[in-house]
């Protein structure tokens, strides 16, 4: 074998190398872009939002008290639960309050 074919065949074997790469690197963004939709698609059918850093805000502060502006009104109370999808208040009456991620517009 010449050593100008040695070359290239040493060159194109990096190049297929670095294309598999590219080719694993965009099959895992691909699924996971897949992933993603599915969630999305899920929340428009069921009208449930999954909002992670609401999620967090209000497990961070569960015991405490917090404002929560909605669509509708502002309420005050207790951090009880956090789901996926809302947040479960205490009121000062003692009133449980379920309030969908959907609807906050602010939180304090």
């Amino acid at each position: 074998m010449s050593m100008c074919c040695f070359l290239f065949c040493r060159k194109l074997a990096g190049r297929v190398k670095k294309l598999t790469r590219q080719i694993e690197l965009l099959s895992q963004e691909t699924s996971q872009l897949t992933v993603r939709v599915e969630s999305l698609e899920s929340q428009v059918l069921t009208g449930l939002t999954i909002n992670p850093e609401l999620t967090q805000y209000f497990e961070v502060r569960t015991g405490q008290q917090v404002r929560v502006s909605t669509t509708f009104v502002t309420l005050e109370g207790i951090v009880l639960a956090t789901a996926e999808d809302g947040v479960q208040l205490r009121e000062a009456s003692g009133d449980l309050v379920l309030i969908p991620f959907a609807n906050i517009t602010s939180v304090q």
